[in-house]
């Protein structure tokens, strides 16, 4: 480890500067002293917090202009300066050293698990918008795309570049949608590994502030423990765009959704479906299998109906659409002036 080639101790890390004689110093001493007889180990199972204060001390990592400014490699591609991370909050929590810098495996001391940006950058956010903004991390290549460009071929005609997409405003995700898959959603059941279970310890879980202030700041959990995590690397790219109903028909069937609920609007008291009432989804009813367009749907039938009630049901929905048809026909004519 880095760290112990220094000669760098235990304490001159785990304790910040000025605080290792002092009365709680002592005691939280002692009780990882405890943890570590009683696993039989050599390791602490205790989680030990790293202050501030110990990484940004004069002999080690000052904040001076050459430290913050400095680029480091993080990966082949991406970059780091401490700069832009400093005094930084997301979401209302603080960032810390040890925000970043975590002991996640044996082999190393200290680490950067990717996941871990992966859950600032793009957790509540927009894609390319804000903190998930992609020229944060990556530089726009200017290598063209087309292939035929590659091999030398068509040089009377414009290169596109993604230099060429940025300024055409073409969205990042028309081409790379399946790169961030996840939302880094709470994991209510781990909570029961350490409190008992409760309905009341469940709403807790989604008050953020109060999680964050109970976890994080006062006992050094890691994000991952209560966040499931997101994925940020490329995969099938045509299966992830296929499979997002959301991507093509943004908000579809919202006004289905409220004719059934039937909430109350301005001047029309509220009126839920008594299909709503039994909880009865959009399946319940579209059973039947047709090719509109060349395109497989399920299209609702009478016999769905029938299924539930009884055989004279089946002419219910035809019913209904010949009403709302014969409706819909007498207010247009009604706007128009005629009869």
């Amino acid at each position: 480890d880095k760290h112990s080639k220094e000669n760098i101790t235990c304490v001159d890390c785990h304790y910040a500067p000025g605080t290792k004689m002092s009365p709680k110093a002592k005691f939280k001493g002692l009780g990882q002293l405890f943890t570590y007889l009683g696993a039989g180990g050599n390791t602490v199972e205790k989680v030990a917090k790293v202050p501030d204060l110990s990484c940004t001390a004069s002999n080690c990592h000052p904040q001076n202009e050459e430290f913050l400014n400095k680029k480091i490699k993080f990966t082949e591609k991406i970059s780091y300066v401490h700069k832009t991370h400093f005094d930084k909050k997301i979401e209302g929590q603080s960032l810390h050293c040890d925000t970043c810098h975590q002991h996640i495996s044996p082999n190393k001391h200290f680490e950067v698990p990717k996941v871990m940006c992966n859950l600032c950058h793009f957790k509540n956010t927009e894609f390319n918008k804000g903190r998930s903004k992609c020229v944060l991390c990556h530089q726009i290549p200017t290598a063209p795309l087309q292939k035929q460009k590659k091999e030398g071929a068509g040089e009377e005609e414009k290169p596109i570049t993604h230099e060429s997409l940025e300024q055409a405003k073409v969205p990042c995700q028309s081409c790379h949608y399946e790169l961030i898959m996840g939302q880094g959603l709470i994991k209510k059941e781990g909570c029961f590994e350490c409190h008992e279970y409760s309905s009341e310890m469940l709403k807790k879980a989604e008050d953020k502030k109060l999680m964050h202030t109970e976890h994080v700041a006062s006992q050094s959990a890691h994000c991952l423990e209560c966040h499931e995590p997101i994925r940020h690397r490329e995969g099938d790219f045509l299966d992830a765009a296929r499979m997002s109903c959301g991507g093509c028909h943004p908000d579809h069937h919202s006004y289905q959704r409220d004719l059934l609920v039937g909430a109350e609007r301005d001047g029309v008291p509220e009126t839920p479906s008594l299909m709503y009432s039994v909880k009865t989804t959009c399946v319940g009813c579209h059973q039947e299998e047709k090719v509109i367009k060349g395109e497989k749907v399920a299209q609702g039938t009478g016999k769905a109906c029938a299924a539930c009630h009884t055989p004279k049901h089946e002419g219910m929905a035809k019913e209904w659409k010949d009403k709302t048809k014969e409706g819909v026909e007498g207010s247009q004519r009604s706007g128009a002036g005629g009869p």
